[in-house]
């Protein structure tokens, strides 16, 4: 009994000290047919390490921008424009990454937005994907923003 409760209490600090995202704040730039969202995002490291990730908002598996629709259904998965730093040190506590801009696809210094059916008014964004790179393997999944498109 005394291993179990051991084994319980274990499990529910892991839970509470690992990372967590948030999506903080989200707008849509371009048209309903040529669409990115710059975003910022906050990592929460409450592991008590120092995570090193790799293409952490450029590709997969980093972090990812889903846009679904309000049924749920989704649109888009999208990536964040590739920044300089490919190898990113996440210290523990929060960090704020600001101005993300993600977009459709981009090759060389093109950016092309995603197209959204024509008859979606709104859609909900949420950071989705991993640590790339890092010895911390659990998947993330943000908050959801719903926002209007143009």
């Amino acid at each position: 009994m005394t291993i179990l409760a051991s084994l319980v209490a274990v499990s529910a600090f892991a839970d509470s000290s690992g990372v967590t995202t948030h999506l903080d704040v989200a707008s849509a730039n371009g048209t309903h047919t040529n669409l990115m969202f710059k975003c910022n995002v906050t990592l929460d490291n409450q592991t008590g390490a120092s995570l090193m990730a790799t293409n952490l908002f450029c590709m997969s598996p980093g972090l990812a921008l889903r846009v679904t629709d309000l049924n749920g259904h989704e649109l888009a998965t999208m990536y964040a424009w590739p920044w300089h730093i490919w190898k990113f040190e996440i210290q523990p506590g929060s960090h704020v990454f600001k101005r993300l801009l993600y977009v459709g696809r981009y090759k060389g210094v093109d950016t092309i937005g995603v197209s959204l059916p024509s008859d979606t008014k709104k859609v909900r964004l949420q950071i989705v994907g991993a640590l790339s790179g890092s010895s911390y393997t659990n998947r993330l999944t943000s908050n959801v923003i719903e926002m209007e498109v143009p």
